[in-house]
């Protein structure tokens, strides 16, 4: 039986693949009550905090699920979204030379 009542030989491989990925984001998928939990946790811990205290981030509320549900970045993906960031940046700049933005 799977998770809603049905025998898994009577249902098509894309119907269980969905069934399999719901039942999983079940299992994961608070996420949403995690970050809006977690950010408003945060917030009130912030709000009691003395001026120049460093503020919570919600890696502070919920550390563990965080590293589970947000994987550190590779180094591949930080110098790929540095990239990306100094590209933006550098858009923004009306008087930017064209010869910066070949490849794009």
């Amino acid at each position: 039986m799977t998770a809603h009542g049905t025998d898994p030989s009577t249902v098509d491989e894309e119907t269980f693949s969905d069934i399999a990925v719901m039942f999983h984001a079940g299992l994961i998928g608070n996420l949403g009550i995690l970050e809006v939990l977690g950010t408003l946790t945060a917030g009130q811990f912030n709000k009691m905090l003395p001026k120049g205290k460093a503020p919570f981030k919600l890696q502070d509320i919920i550390p563990n699920t965080y590293d589970y549900l947000y994987p550190p970045k590779t180094e591949q993906e930080k110098k790929d979204e540095a990239s990306q960031n100094l590209l933006a940046f550098a858009l923004m700049s009306p008087d930017a030379p064209a010869l910066l933005f070949k490849g794009t």
